[in-house]
């Protein structure tokens, strides 16, 4: 009977070096299908949400979706309503009206990006100077609190959200979703003290600045659809001038999230409907000189002084 030769310790540590020499070179790749089809999925999200914006616009006299409905004003840098006057959201405008069904959790969730990175990205009042905090998730609806922390006061346990809660279900809203997606809006919260009527893509339905009190906005205000944003991957609304990626070139509070492709890729959805990648450095901001080319958050950038 012939006898097998057993192999050597050499050929056995050749074959383990390059089992993980193949290994080294896999995984790479494979990070980089995941990260592809995270991102192909949030875009696919995106698509959805932005035929669902149409047809809200469809179903209200041409008018788009408010970021929220409010009152009062913030002129002396706070919110005045707070636990009497919570913020409904874009998101459950949509679910309430039975345009887009949202979830309070990750799974199944079209207004959540496979991408998110699970924290309440501005629990503290906004995203200081953390990368990841816009790469986190909003909860809507939601409100302002005295102390500038943001808390979504349905199913809350907190005694001080029994009066919102209350207020918001006899609007209809019933339940919070979570929402991984920032809305261009003009967003008066915090510090402006004027009505930017129809400058972005939304507005902050019912506050009251200088003059006047904002009111919806009408598609017909576009002028250029196919460059306007609407939706990107981040949290919450507006705060344009600090568009970009948080800890870069001086950045701070930004609400735009920068979740893919080695965390440097935005996806955005314009007002026309289609969806794009777009990198940090090229995400416009409230600077007229970053809105001259493919991208613009205003709705009419001519009007722009």
């Amino acid at each position: 009977m012939m006898m097998r030769r057993a192999f050597t310790l050499i050929e056995l540590l050749v074959v383990v070096a390059v089992i993980a020499l193949l290994i080294a070179l896999l995984l790479p790749a494979l990070a980089n299908a995941k990260d592809y089809a995270k991102l192909t999925t949030c875009a696919a999200n995106l698509r959805g949400i932005g035929t669902g914006l149409v047809v809200y616009q469809s179903d209200n006299d041409g008018y788009v979706v408010p970021s929220y409905n409010m009152g009062g004003s913030s002129a002396d840098n706070t919110y005045s309503g707070g636990y009497n006057d919570p913020l409904d959201g874009w998101a459950p405008i949509l679910d309430r009206d039975g345009v887009i069904p949202g979830k309070r959790s990750g799974q199944g969730n079209i207004f959540y990006c496979p991408s998110t990175v699970e924290m309440l990205g501005m629990a503290d009042g906004d995203t200081g100077d953390d990368p990841n905090k816009p790469r986190g998730y909003f909860e809507w609806p939601s409100v302002r609190t005295p102390d500038k922390k943001n808390v979504p006061p349905i199913d809350s346990s907190d005694p001080a959200t029994a009066t919102a809660a209350q207020i918001l279900a006899d609007r209809g809203f019933t339940r919070t979703l979570r929402v991984a997606y920032w809305i261009n809006s003009a967003n008066p919260i915090g510090s402006s003290t004027t009505t930017d009527q129809d400058v972005y893509y939304t507005g902050s339905v019912g506050y009251q600045g200088t003059g006047a009190v904002m009111r919806l906005t009408k598609g017909i205000m576009f002028r250029r659809p196919s460059h306007l944003i609407a939706l990107a991957d981040g949290l919450y609304a507006g705060k344009q001038n600090c568009n970009g990626l948080n800890g870069v070139n001086s950045v701070t509070n930004s609400r735009v999230g920068f979740r893919h492709t080695k965390q440097q890729y935005a996806n955005a959805a314009f007002a026309d409907g289609h969806v794009e990648a777009i990198k940090y450095d090229q995400f416009p901001n409230a600077d007229k000189s970053k809105n001259i080319g493919q991208y613009t958050v205003y709705a009419d950038i001519d009007s722009r002084q």
